[in-house]
């Protein structure tokens, strides 16, 4: 059973997929003032925090039929706006793809896409571990700092992250957020949904970029200035290596300028990553 919560009007017209292992806790700001003229639907997906996990494996496909499952018990309007961040693009693309009828607007921030490959086929282990693009080994990291009974270091670390790094959480918010970060089920889950993220053989059984329908897209994705100063200060990387790991981030998320006949492309101005926590008032606008 997925946990989830409705903000604003009781019939919902904006669904948001969260990125990796994010909890309501980090989007709640965001949807309480979009509920002041929508209805949104934030979710945990199956696994995810306080949502219970199911036997169904991660993949974009699965989970964007679970998401069309969970609209299926609640009130929403005939078309509704699907945002999707970070991982949760590449889930709220495959959910359009499949359900077209039923949107309104597709709006991706920062997205995962099918060729986010290219880090990996274009870097070599040295650069691909300097840039920290590949997170699988994170997880098993979390696993076994967790299992070994240290999940108040784990805390104490990830309060210097994302998303603390950008945000100001309640006290109710930051422990629930802290909490998944040392809960196994939600560390498995993740591991689980980036592994089948990445795999080419899951990516090729999604909708196929050939036969996506014309929705109407809106691509906005990090300033480039903010993410180079960024990978320069904590990735500590020379600034040539940064720009060109930049150009190729950019490069990955504008794959989806060929999914739909109108796609628009904005860059956020002040924004790395966390683009909902930083710049919040493009997405609202973005939304009307």
């Amino acid at each position: 059973m997925n946990n989830y919560k409705i903000f604003g009007n009781p019939s919902v017209d904006v669904v948001i997929e969260m990125g990796l292992g994010a909890c309501i806790a980090e989007w709640e700001a965001l949807a309480t003032e979009l509920g002041k003229s929508h209805g949104v639907l934030v979710y945990e997906r199956a696994g995810i925090n306080h949502s219970n996990k199911n036997n169904k494996e991660r993949t974009p496909t699965n989970i964007a039929m679970e998401l069309k499952m969970l609209l299926d018990t609640v009130s929403h309007e005939e078309k509704i706006v699907v945002i999707g961040h970070s991982q949760g693009g590449l889930y709220a693309s495959e959910f359009c793809g499949l359900y077209p009828e039923m949107i309104k607007r597709l709006i991706l921030l920062d997205p995962l896409s099918k060729t986010d490959i290219r880090f990996k086929k274009e870097l070599t282990p040295k650069e691909l571990k300097r840039s920290g693009a590949d997170k699988s080994k994170n997880f098993d990291i979390l696993r076994i700092m967790a299992k070994l009974g240290l999940k108040g270091l784990i805390k104490k670390i990830m309060c210097q992250a994302p998303p603390f790094y950008y945000a100001q959480f309640t006290e109710e918010q930051r422990i629930d957020i802290l909490n998944s970060f040392v809960n196994i089920t939600n560390i498995d889950t993740c591991r689980e949904e980036y592994r089948l993220s990445h795999d080419e053989s899951i990516l090729n059984k999604m909708v196929l970029k050939e036969d996506y329908p014309d929705i109407p897209i809106v691509l906005i994705t990090h300033s480039s200035e903010e993410a180079i100063k960024e990978n320069i200060e904590f990735g500590r990387n020379d600034r040539s290596f940064a720009i060109r790991e930049e150009e190729l981030w950019q490069d990955v998320m504008k794959d989806y300028m060929d999914y739909s006949k109108n796609v628009s492309w904005m860059q956020a101005k002040k924004s790395t990553h966390y683009i909902h926590l930083i710049e919040p008032e493009i997405i609202i606008s973005a939304c009307t």
